[in-house]
């Protein structure tokens, strides 16, 4: 059994978190005499975007409690909004089953999100010593007292967490998915706080669905029932790109948003009127279909400078590496103004997702800087009502 699971944002002071952990970790050792493993953490190697081990399946199947390290980061994480799901889903089913609510979701201000003092500035300063194993012996005694007074049954950890539902997942997920994931008592936080700390973007996937790709190409294990589904770099990353994207935007803190082609005008609308950022994920393969070529050649004819646009051809795909040149061809006549742009928000046969994701922050630290130079200047209306701070239980 895991007595604990640290749920943290890979990236938000990485070297810091794991001494907290390991630091709580002894803590929890000496209040209940275990000698060994008593919690879980996912390290940096591990990573925001790779596979979900089979370790961090099993502890998030039977850990007893769940202490989340809050920042602005947290908050953007997919992953981090998966695993309090999939807790906090647990823990429905044993209020459900028994009427009784554990105290077993602990939250952790490590960013000004959380509500108090950040604990990354107690680790840090030596001063603040006293104050931090204050914290540390606080947290650990609501670990073994939760344990001691509830035994939250386990899980089958055969379950999918790609799959769960991301309780932060605000253009996903509506307000009633909200409410149920933080049913015990510990609501994630509104959406108006998330992107009060981040600037948002709109990632729009100009792709098309397997059975339309049928029509123009062999090879269609990178597409799924929606274009969103797209995984132009299958098999090195098997996830859809968009959702990769989305992963890296939140470690840059952008919240971000996913629409597909036919409402990219929509979205291109509200970004010029909020000063928010649109990148295009494009497939080359669509510039063969005739509805798709129109929608890129009325994308295109607005000539919209801060728009990215990124094009992979994954050097894996044999099918796109043998038609290179015409798919080439294909974006050159669907989107002749933007790619004459040559600057970095225009990028195309990117070949690896390594060179995706320094492609893709590059377009984000651009776009951000034009908007920032070029952007509309306007003062948020008012708030009718109050905006209530995030409801978390920790110590």
């Amino acid at each position: 059994m895991t007595q604990f699971f640290l749920s943290r944002a890979v990236g938000d002071d990485d070297s810091y978190a794991i001494r907290f952990f390991q630091d709580l970790s002894a803590k929890v050792r000496v209040i209940s005499g275990v000698d060994g493993d008593v919690g879980f953490v996912e390290t940096v190697e591990s990573g925001s975007r790779s596979p979900w081990s089979t370790a961090a399946r099993n502890a998030l199947a039977d850990c007893q409690t769940f202490v989340a390290l809050c920042s602005p980061r947290y908050f953007l994480s997919e992953r981090c909004g998966r695993q309090w799901s999939i807790f906090a889903e647990r823990l429905r089913r044993y209020e459900k089953e028994t009427g009784r609510r554990p105290p077993a979701l602990i939250s952790v201000p490590w960013g000004d999100s959380g509500g108090g003092e950040a604990v990354r500035q107690l680790i840090r300063l030596r001063s603040h010593r006293p104050r931090y194993e204050a914290l540390l012996a606080s947290v650990a005694r609501q670990i073994m007292e939760t344990i001691e007074e509830y035994q939250i049954p386990p899980m089958s950890p055969s379950f999918d967490p790609a799959k769960v539902p991301n309780a932060f997942g605000y253009a996903e997920v509506d307000s009633t998915d909200h409410a149920e994931s933080g049913s015990i008592g510990q609501k994630p936080p509104r959406k108006d706080l998330v992107e009060a700390v981040s600037q948002r973007v709109h990632f729009i996937v100009a792709a098309g669905t397997r059975a339309e790709m049928d029509t123009v190409r062999e090879d269609l294990r990178f597409y799924g029932e929606r274009g969103r589904d797209w995984a132009a770099y299958r098999p090195a990353l098997a996830e859809p790109l968009v959702a990769h994207a989305r992963a890296l935007a939140a470690e840059q803190l952008f919240g971000s948003d996913v629409a597909e082609l036919d409402d990219l005008a929509e979205r291109l609308d509200r970004a010029r009127r909020n000063n928010e950022i649109v990148v295009v994920l494009v497939d080359a393969w669509i510039t063969k279909l005739a509805s798709y070529r129109r929608m890129l050649a009325e994308f295109d004819s607005h000539a919209e400078p801060s728009v990215a646009v990124l094009a992979p051809a994954s050097l894996t795909d044999a099918e796109t590496v043998r038609h290179g040149g015409e798919l080439r061809a294909g974006l050159t006549r669907a989107l002749p103004r933007n790619l004459a742009r040559q600057d970095q928000l225009v990028r195309i046969e990117i070949d690896s997702p390594e060179s995706f994701e320094v492609d893709l922050v590059a377009a984000l630290e651009e776009a951000q800087n034009r908007i920032f130079s070029h952007g509309r200047v306007f003062r948020r209306p008012a708030q009718d009502e109050p905006v209530d701070r995030p409801i978390l239980q920790g110590p």
